[in-house]
């Protein structure tokens, strides 16, 4: 079936700015560039200690309210229109090397023997610290709640998600590889299919999940495609779907692998424009 994307002239905006509201760690050039144009206001120095101390308790609520006075549409919800073939795709790789490839270490992105005598609310802040000046999400994930989204990723290990754009929603298709899964536009995977490039990719890290219950979580996106909002936004699709918190949500996912014929696009929408946010855990580990 040839759907890409349905303009819908509704609450897109809202559904976003709902979903940026989860556990989801969000942090990129946006959270800079706010900085360096609130240090142009000349009343940015006497009111330094208290903006600082505001954007770290509540980043994503301290880049909504920057953003309702400016035009900075490189990082609204929805700021991105709908997504154009990519001239080329991935370098092609065997089947085998991509489901195989082997798992990445957490020890490749610091150095775990320093976490030894922190608490997992440290860990977390140190997780999200390391990620706050990239194009990137990050989280932590309790190991229960991770249990279950590795299981069902490996019975059902590709999905399309619906992503609120400007003018409506697009497609993005998932795939699920060992504890990585790969986002693509579904345009471009229809072009390209395995190889299609990536817009956001996903690395979850069970490193920490005997010791401590946790699973580390970060993904890398590229801001041409989606920003960070967008990106957050399928990081909890990815829960909301494949968690086992929401049984009609894994309805779905079941049905686009068992009978195909009768999976209707319009569900993805229906269930974002009606988001009960139950269907996530509230709290993080």
């Amino acid at each position: 079936m040839n759907i890409t994307g349905l303009r819908i002239g509704c609450t897109v905006r809202k559904v976003l700015v709902a979903m940026s509201e989860r556990p989801v760690s969000t942090s990129s050039y946006a959270m800079v560039k706010a900085i360096e144009e609130l240090e142009k206001n000349p009343y940015f120095e006497k009111y330094a200690a208290k903006i600082a101390k505001y954007q770290k308790a509540n980043p994503e609520e301290f880049l909504n309210k920057f953003e309702k006075g400016k035009e900075f549409k490189e990082s609204q919800p929805g700021g991105h229109g709908f997504s154009e073939v990519a001239k080329k795709g991935k370098e092609p790789l065997a089947k085998a090397a991509y489901t195989f490839a082997p798992q990445k270490k957490l020890e490749s992105i610091m150095k775990t023997d320093l976490l030894k005598d922190k608490s997992n609310e440290d860990v977390q802040y140190i997780w999200t610290e390391h990620f706050r000046n990239k194009d990137a999400v990050s989280g932590v994930i309790p190991s229960v709640t991770y249990d279950k989204l590795y299981e069902n990723a490996l019975k059902y290990p590709m999905f399309l998600f619906a992503l609120p754009r400007d003018t409506g929603y697009e497609f993005i298709v998932v795939q699920f590889a060992g504890h990585e899964a790969h986002f693509t536009p579904l345009i471009n995977y229809q072009a390209y299919q395995e190889n299609a490039p990536e817009c956001l990719t996903l690395v979850h890290y069970p490193d920490l999940k005997e010791e401590r219950g946790i699973v580390l979580m970060h993904g890398e996106y590229n801001k041409d495609v989606v920003n960070s909002f967008e990106a957050q936004c399928l990081v909890n699709q990815v829960q909301m779907y494949y968690g086992g918190f929401d049984q009609t949500k894994l309805e779905l996912v079941k049905t686009f692998h068992a009978t195909p014929d009768k999976f209707k696009h319009q569900d993805l929408i229906s269930q974002l424009e009606n988001l009960d946010l139950s269907s996530l855990p509230g709290k993080k580990a």
